[in-house]
């Protein structure tokens, strides 16, 4: 199931485009484009599909996309089309990252956004602390001029990149080079993580790695990003069932050991955790999504 390319339809005088979607769906093939996206939901519910991984949405919420990454808001409830029942409604920005952060390289002030930017290409959802007042600013976004939008833009990356509790969507298939090269500690513990996590991993193992504490490890981990590293390797490995399920010829118990659980158990319950929903449960929405 390739995801499709999209063309952002952005202006040649636009740095930054605004569009406010009230439709009976959101866009409905999975798909990616060269723009970084901020989404605020403002109606509609159900599941988000983001590279390999899907988590429930609902109304009110924030999701960042980075460069070309895979994504589709899928409806709880499908509309069809000209009934009149708008289900689908969200303010979403639209600018080239690439732009964004050459300008401001040689600003020292700026490196949370640059931050926030390397680490979208997960996928980052805005905590609920953090909602109301991104979604003001969001709200008003429309009616500002060109470079009232490109002053807000800033104001609200710098709003997000405060966030301590941005939960990261995927964890798995995004390539090293996205993230900091100022940043080898992590990328190391990403890339062993990636290539290990069928097998047995321990804190201290992992700490060892980077010379660290288990303790100052844990530290070191949770400021990079944003997410425990327990959280984290749940998240690879269910990333990675999800990849499986994709697959018609894995079931449920084959994922399971080919993700590094020896237990179902608690393989059922990471897997709500993350997803939001049971392997039988994401499987069939991927059949839903194939016809």
């Amino acid at each position: 199931m390739q995801p499709l390319h999209f063309k952002v339809p952005r202006l040649k005088e636009e740095t930054i485009r605004v569009e406010c979607w009230d439709l009976d769906n959101f866009f409905e093939p999975i798909h990616y484009h060269e723009e970084f996206q901020i989404s605020l939901i403002r109606e509609g519910e159900g599941s988000l599909f983001v590279a390999e991984s899907v988590i429930p949405f609902k109304k009110g919420e924030i999701y960042l996309f980075g460069k070309n990454l895979p994504h589709v808001f899928r409806n709880k409830n499908f509309a069809f089309a000209g009934s009149g029942h708008h289900k689908a409604r969200a303010v979403s920005v639209f600018f080239n990252q690439d732009v964004l952060k050459n300008s401001l390289c040689d600003i020292p002030e700026a490196y949370a956004i640059q931050r926030l930017i390397d680490f979208s290409v997960y996928g980052v959802k805005v905590s609920d602390s953090k909602q109301a007042e991104i979604s003001r600013k969001l709200a008003v976004l429309p009616d500002k001029n060109s470079f009232e939008r490109f002053l807000g833009l800033l104001d609200i990356l710098e709003c997000i990149s405060k966030d301590n509790n941005l939960h990261f969507i995927s964890s798995l298939g995004i390539p090293l080079h996205s993230v900091q090269e100022n940043l080898p500690k992590i990328n190391l513990v990403f890339d062993y993580v990636r290539k290990n996590f069928s097998e047995k991993i321990s804190l201290k193992q992992v700490a060892a790695l980077v010379n660290m504490s288990p303790t100052a490890f844990c530290r070191y981990f949770k400021y990079k990003s944003q997410k425990t590293f327990s959280r984290f390797l749940i998240e690879v490995r269910i990333a990675n069932a999800c990849r499986l399920l994709y697959q018609d010829d894995f079931n449920t118990s084959e994922c399971c050991y080919s993700s590094g659980y020896n237990n179902l158990s608690n393989f059922h319950k990471h897997f709500k955790s993350v997803t939001g929903m049971t392997p039988l449960e994401y499987r069939n929405n991927i059949l839903k999504q194939s016809n």
